[in-house]
């Protein structure tokens, strides 16, 4: 994915998830790596968000199992390697409705 492919998905999750969640748009790679904010009453804990996600046909996964000690329960990892920006528009919605 390309800086100019990631400013689609920026702006899907700033306008699905809003102040809830926050993120540092990547230059490229594989993942976002995002963190809830808790913002609006919203979640905050991205496991429990995780099973909502499924619930509404997304998938992502929760960061605290890449932290060697001290795991940020509030931080997740978004994939974008396999789908299309449309796809992943579509699941970034999915997770607004989760959240």
């Amino acid at each position: 994915l390309s800086l100019h492919d990631a400013l689609p998905i920026c702006e899907s999750l700033k306008r699905e998830l809003g102040d809830a969640i926050e993120f540092t748009q990547p230059g490229g790679g594989l993942f976002f790596w995002a963190r809830l904010t808790g913002a609006n009453g919203k979640l905050k804990d991205a496991g429990e968000l995780a099973k909502r996600a499924i619930e509404k046909g997304v998938a992502f996964v929760p960061g605290a199992p890449f932290y060697a000690s001290n795991p940020d329960h509030a931080t997740l990892r978004l994939s974008f390697a396999t789908a299309d920006v449309a796809k992943i528009e579509e699941g970034v919605g999915r997770l607004g409705q989760a959240i």
